[in-house]
């Protein structure tokens, strides 16, 4: 964000800041810098405890280091906050010294590089189109601007976003148009009324959605710019280092580790690695949509969870009521005598003891629903972006007919969307109706099969366990053949105390290697694949004989093999 207009009448600051030129740290190898700054979580802010921190923070200080490590001066930063973002980049344009810094989530525009000088950015620049979320999804620019003129947009003045607000203002005169003093502020306001709108850059409406604010990305009006960076005086001599600092491999290590820490793995990935790339910009939109997504079920979620927990807290002081009356009574029958008091608590025991079986019994159970009620978010979510894929085309007997398997699917999703576990044959049915779904999906791109022993039609089987595994070989091995000669083949039987599920395909061996068989014991499972592992660990602490995932192996037919071997499980389990 930024200026980009004149400084409101801001001039030379009154008390000059100190800030050394490089050429004298360098031959006394020492010297002071002076960083402004001006504050966005989790950009560059103070901590509860009073800390400064952020992403920006630790790259000036990181620069600093380098500077030690590389020419052996010991660089002091003072850190000074000026609460006025304009007066800041006031303060910069009109400085006298030369080691005098601005931090503050900063665009980098032509205007103001007439009169200041960037560092290199640190991060691509992305503004978006952000609506309240109960907002219709807009497909195309005339679509928003039709419904635009019964709303009012939201900016901070004198920045990027507003300039990116009045040229999309200049299409519906006669919108109202508010501002506030930063970008949470209108993500709060975006969040509390459905007619608002505004820009944001991408990164802030990321964390606003992780924040709970009910706020909406338009695919529409989104506005790049070159990226976000560190301010400096025009005539400073820092030009130098700070260029080799920002070029070097050192820094590309520092900065990694820096916002990973502060942003988490999936803004850096989407907001870092691939916004700057223009080629993959249909991979970066499905990336954003399935964090969106994520972010909603886990809201979702939440408050399942939380409804549960009050539940069982309810039902935990029930049987703690009637416990303590049992004991009450307990105690009242030993005036009748020792024997029958002890053979009284006795049985007392023995039910708590059972109950307690019972009770851990149920939290089992539960969680093993409350997973699955998990998992089914991410069913859905990929059809409709099936859906939204056909109607973007105008397919629309491409839609109809993805449309009519997709309401089949969610039908017998919810129907099963209570029970853990089904018959065998349930379950090839669901996972034959997913796989149709995909096909049509991906246009006949593979092809698959369902075999099924007789003897095996009516055993239960955990609802849809195996579905992450399927989806595995189909979107990292069969869809990355360069034909459409894709096959995959799964296999119900049963092998004297084991149900046994083959999964065979004939898909990339390092391809399905990798996602089904390394990357269990590591820390990068999607969340889908989590939640199966958790499931087959709660089902494993229920019965005698466990669930097991044996490594991928080669057939004489250079076809890839998973074999998932399940107890025989009775209907309640």
């Amino acid at each position: 964000m930024g200026s980009i207009w004149a400084f409101m009448g801001y001039s030379q600051p009154s008390t000059p800041y100190q800030g050394d030129r490089w050429q004298d740290v360098l031959q006394k190898k020492r010297g002071t810098i002076t960083a402004l700054w001006n504050g966005i979580e989790p950009f560059i802010y103070r901590a509860t405890d009073g800390r400064l921190m952020g992403v920006e923070y630790e790259v000036m200080q990181s620069f600093a280091n380098y500077t030690e490590r590389k020419y052996g001066v010991k660089l002091t930063v003072n850190w000074i906050e000026i609460s006025d973002f304009h007066k800041m980049i006031a303060d910069i344009k009109h400085a006298s010294q030369s080691g005098l810094f601005g931090w503050g989530y900063l665009s980098i525009t032509d205007e103001r590089g007439k009169y200041l000088r960037y560092t290199p950015p640190y991060m691509p620049d992305l503004n978006v189109l952000v609506t309240n979320a109960n907002q219709d999804l807009y497909k195309t620019p005339e679509a928003f601007v039709k419904r635009m003129k019964q709303m009012h947009g939201f900016a901070m003045a004198n920045t990027t976003m507003a300039e990116d607000l009045a040229k999309l203002r200049s299409y519906a005169p006669q919108i109202n148009t508010g501002y506030k003093n930063n970008d949470y502020e209108i993500a709060e306001e975006i969040s509390r009324d459905e007619r608002a709108f505004g820009y944001l850059p991408l990164s802030i409406y990321i964390v606003a959605l992780q924040r709970g604010l009910k706020v909406k990305r338009q695919p529409v009006w989104a506005v790049k710019r070159p990226g976000f960076a560190g301010i400096y005086p025009q005539k400073s001599d820092w030009e130098a280092p700070i260029n080799e600092y920002f070029k070097s491999e050192q820094f590309q290590r520092d900065f990694q580790e820096i916002a990973r820490r502060y942003l988490g793995s999936q803004m850096w990935k989407l907001v870092f690695l691939n916004v700057m790339n223009d080629s993959l910009q249909n991979q970066n939109d499905l990336e954003l949509l399935q964090i969106e997504k994520d972010l909603f079920a886990e809201r979702v979620i939440e408050a399942a969870l939380d409804a549960e927990y009050q539940k069982n807290i309810r039902n935990i002081l029930f049987i703690t009521g009637i416990f303590s009356l049992l004991f009450v009574g307990f105690f009242y029958t030993r005036y009748r005598g020792k024997k029958q008091y002890s053979e009284i608590l006795t049985q007392q025991n023995n039910l708590i003891s059972d109950q307690k079986a019972e009770i851990e019994r149920m939290n089992i159970h539960l969680e093993l629903k409350l997973l699955q009620f998990q998992a089914n978010p991410h069913f859905i979510f990929n059809s409709l972006n099936a859906i939204q894929y056909f109607v973007s085309l105008d397919d629309r007997k491409g839609a109809l007919a993805y449309l009519t398997s997709f309401s089949k699917f969610i039908h017998n999703l919810l129907e099963n969307a209570g029970t853990a576990t089904h018959a065998i044959q349930q379950e090839s049915e669901m996972i034959g109706q997913y796989l149709r779904l995909e096909k049509i999906r991906f246009l006949d791109k593979f092809d698959f099969e369902i075999l099924m022993d007789e003897n095996v039609q009516s055993h239960q089987i955990p609802t849809l366990l195996i579905y992450p595994l399927v989806e595995n070989a189909l979107y990292h091995s069969l869809l990355n053949r360069k034909d459409n000669t894709g096959f995959l083949r799964i296999k119900f039987s049963l092998n004297n105390r084991y149900l046994v599920v083959v999964i065979e395909g004939n898909g990339s061996e390092k391809h399905l290697d990798n996602r089904l068989g390394k990357r269990r014991n590591t820390s990068g499972l999607s969340p889908h694949e989590e939640l199966m592992w958790q499931r087959i660990r709660l089902f494993n602490q229920s019965q005698n004989t466990p669930i097991t995932i044996l490594p991928p192996t080669l057939t004489e037919l250079e076809q890839i093999q998973v074999e998932v071997r399940f107890p025989i499980l009775n209907v309640e389990a």
